[in-house]
């Protein structure tokens, strides 16, 4: 069986000087560009029953009904946007990505975008971000320093995976002695009332690459709140309803050459954070918790050929970590650490590469290689693996089972 993804990009560039080009075509026309990706994944799992999985539903019945209808064809439109600018002015709108960090097998700073979770984060983060319709417009304050302003309707939250797909996560344990009824999650992906938004002030100078980020976002990923509902003959009823809590996010981003090194740094403060808890006497099953995100890394090139980068991430909770039910969160302080290492041969036909993450508190670990070949300018072939082990409720060792190779086939265009 197989994953077959396609993503198309369709964008438009407009300049307020644009005219003509010498052979007379509309100034909109000229700028029209077309591009996209098709993709196709063969996954093979290492252990019983080793089954290749993910995509192509019809050779076996391992996987419901709502895995199959969820995962078997991904058609995605990746962007589709008007690019306008006029001296210090841009702006783009439409549907996008924007990034505003990048770090290693985590999300500090890069908190714009919903995530595509539906197989972990094992895909490319260009893929794992869901692109949304937005308004990203930038002005150059002076020299080296800019301010970077956006703002979305698009309310999309994370997509999770369904009950009984490969990478479904462990769910909590929560123990009602009480009828149990769960709600959908039915938040609007489109509302003006809820829309978010938010400003990054960027600065550049003497080689330091600092910015200051605030967002102001509804939780992408819902949190379960339980409350009881009282039955004229019988028990009462627990009901399970997924929400978003607004959350307002400040944090900023650093980066500085030292050579012979480069250094990095991110942090996010997430004010309003909440999460589910087991604790039979919290009355609707839910904890506040702000949490702050921080990472540093560091880059460095073996060899003139060999490129690694080492990163250490945490999550603490302002508070008590006890009962908390995600995997993610092993104590206050959930510490991880990431080292990935690339090199290329015969010009970076051939590029090999080694990732590990590993969390530092219960000792569950990602380790992923792959190589990729270029067969030609438009077409890759990608060879790796993604193992994990660990205890099951930590977050790669609840997918202590779920090892497995895989063989890509891209193309561009």
């Amino acid at each position: 069986m197989r994953r077959v993804v396609i993503a198309v990009a369709l964008l438009l560039g407009l300049a307020a000087s644009a005219g003509a080009d010498e052979t007379d075509r509309p100034a909109w026309a000229t700028a029209l560009r077309l591009r996209g990706r098709l993709a196709e994944e063969f996954a093979y799992r290492l252990h019983d029953p080793g089954d290749v999985y993910d995509a192509v539903f019809d050779a076996t019945d391992r996987y419901p009904a709502n895995v199959e209808r969820d995962q078997k064809t991904d058609i995605s439109l990746r962007e589709a946007l008007l690019a306008v600018g006029h001296g210090d002015f841009d702006a783009r709108i439409g549907r996008q990505q924007i990034v505003w960090g990048e770090a290693i097998s985590v999300f500090v700073t890069d908190v714009v975008n919903p995530k595509d979770f539906r197989e972990f984060v094992l895909p490319d983060f260009s893929e794992l971000r869901i692109p949304i319709w937005a308004l990203d417009a930038s002005y150059r304050l002076a020299e080296g320093l800019s301010l970077e302003a956006v703002w979305t309707p698009d309310t999309m939250s994370n997509r999770l995976p369904k009950q009984g797909a490969e990478f479904q996560f462990a769910r909590p344990r929560f123990r009602f002695r009480n009828p149990v009824v769960r709600l959908p999650d039915d938040q609007d992906e489109f509302s003006l009332e809820r829309s978010e938004g938010g400003v990054r002030l960027s600065v550049l100078q003497r080689g330091w690459d600092l910015s200051l980020i605030y967002y102001d976002q509804a939780d992408k990923t819902p949190v379960f709140f339980a409350r009881r509902v009282s039955q004229p003959a019988g028990p009462d009823i627990v009901v399970i309803e997924p929400r978003h809590p607004r959350l307002h996010i400040v944090g900023a981003t650093l980066g500085k050459s030292v050579e012979p090194v480069v250094v990095r740094a991110e942090a996010a403060l997430s004010i309003g954070k909440r999460y589910e808890t087991t604790d039979p006497l919290d009355p609707d099953g839910v904890v506040r918790r702000d949490t702050l995100d921080w990472l540093v890394g560091v880059d460095y090139t073996f060899f003139e050929r060999v490129d690694t980068a080492l990163q250490l991430s945490q999550k603490v909770l302002m508070g008590s970590a006890t009962n908390l039910t995600r995997p993610g969160v092993a104590a206050p302080v959930t510490t991880s650490v990431a080292l990935r290492v690339t090199t290329g041969f015969f010009d970076n036909t051939l590029t090999p590469t080694l990732l590990f993450v590993v969390g530092v508190n219960r000792g569950d670990f990602r380790l992923s290689p792959r190589i990729d070949y270029l067969l030609s300018q438009a077409v890759t072939l990608s060879l790796g693996a993604d193992l994990f082990e660990g205890p099951r409720l930590t977050l790669y060792g609840q997918f202590d089972r779920n090892d497995r190779v895989t063989l890509t086939t891209t193309w561009r265009f």
